[in-house]
């Protein structure tokens, strides 16, 4: 019987070290303590380990990818995952932060990072929303690809969230807890994420056969309200709080941040969560502010998201002639503490 070929997983799980350290250790590459060097390959002696054939570009200079974010903080865990791929792909990872107002005029030499002027760019990976013309001027150039924001009628492939599955485990769950009018708050018309789960809101409702009240959905008129804490707005948040003590005791949100803010928003006006109302997120990431229970929500591994997109440019570079392709991290549903059972009445 032929035994299991040795992976660089099995030596990093045995030593308790990070896959991508095995890597460079195995590969003699620079900036691993010799130390740890040698426990590795002692490690990898003992257990078997036979390196793979030398691959074609493992000869090559790497190619370059260049990851452009706009209006956020660098984001760490999709990094993360795709320095881990990075070494698998032969890829050199640059990443650049860019405001709103500079975001527009990337194709201006002057605004451009210097890779991307020299052109020595292979492919770019988009984080947040950029502005739709930057994108599809972008894409002509280079093979491109965003995380989460979709681009429906641009050639960029996406990896992003299945919010349809999010967003039916968060309101089964509901459902579960005697919740049958559920409001959607956070929808903004020009926030591809929130409308791609206000739909699958809608749809989720359908799907488990309660009731679709487009009255009960609420929007926000800034989509920049989804990415800082706390969104102020007290003729919305009045609106919420007369729509609870109508009968809507339970709320799905757009994002953490903004779920947050309602949280924050509602206790305020001394309406108790959960007791009271129900809450939730969707899309874990954010660290609740001290004062505030943390958020029912989903989850997804953003480190398999970064990886998942190093994998899909890397064939998207021998393959530019294909289609398109969206591929959807399924993500799972996350108990805080606020949800509870709908009040009596």
């Amino acid at each position: 019987m032929t035994s299991t070929p040795v992976a660089l997983e099995d030596i990093a799980h045995k030593l308790g070290i990070a896959v991508s350290t095995v890597s460079r250790a195995l590969r003699d590459l620079p900036g691993i303590h010799p130390t740890t060097r040698n426990r590795i390959l002692e490690e990898a002696k003992a257990m078997g380990y036979i390196a793979p054939r030398k691959r074609k570009h493992d000869s090559q200079p790497p190619r370059n990818i260049l990851t452009l974010t706009v209006s956020g903080e660098v984001p760490v865990a999709y990094l993360s995952g795709m320095s881990q791929a990075s070494l698998q792909f032969n890829f050199s990872l640059m990443s650049h932060l860019f405001s709103h107002a500079e975001s527009r005029h990337i194709l201006d030499p002057k605004f451009q990072p210097h890779l991307m002027r020299m052109g020595l760019v292979s492919g770019i990976i988009l984080f947040y929303q950029w502005p739709e013309e930057v994108v599809e001027a972008l894409s002509r150039k280079w093979p491109t690809l965003s995380m989460i924001v979709q681009y429906p009628n641009l050639p960029v492939d996406l990896i992003g969230i299945d919010h349809v599955s999010g967003m039916v485990s968060l309101i089964r769950h509901l459902q579960a807890n005697g919740h049958r009018q559920i409001g959607f708050f956070g929808l903004n018309s020009e926030s591809t994420w929130a409308r791609s789960r206000f739909g699958a809101y809608a749809e989720a409702l359908i799907a488990l056969e309660l009731p679709l009240d487009l009255d009960n959905v609420l929007g926000v008129d800034d989509r920049h309200a989804m990415a800082k804490f706390p969104y102020k707005n007290d003729e919305l948040y009045n609106r919420v709080a007369q729509k609870i003590n109508q009968g809507v005791r339970a709320w799905v949100c757009a994002d953490d941040v903004i779920a947050y803010s309602l949280c924050a928003a509602m206790l305020e006006r001394d309406i108790k969560i959960p007791e009271q109302v129900s809450i939730t997120g969707f899309h874990k990431g954010h660290f609740p502010p001290s004062t505030l229970p943390e958020l029912t929500t989903t989850t997804v591994n953003e480190e398999v998201l970064g990886i998942n997109a190093l994998r899909r440019l890397s064939y998207r570079l021998d393959h530019p002639e294909d289609a398109p392709l969206s591929i959807l991290v399924p993500p799972k549903f996350y108990q805080g503490q606020t949800t509870a059972p709908e009040p009596a009445h």
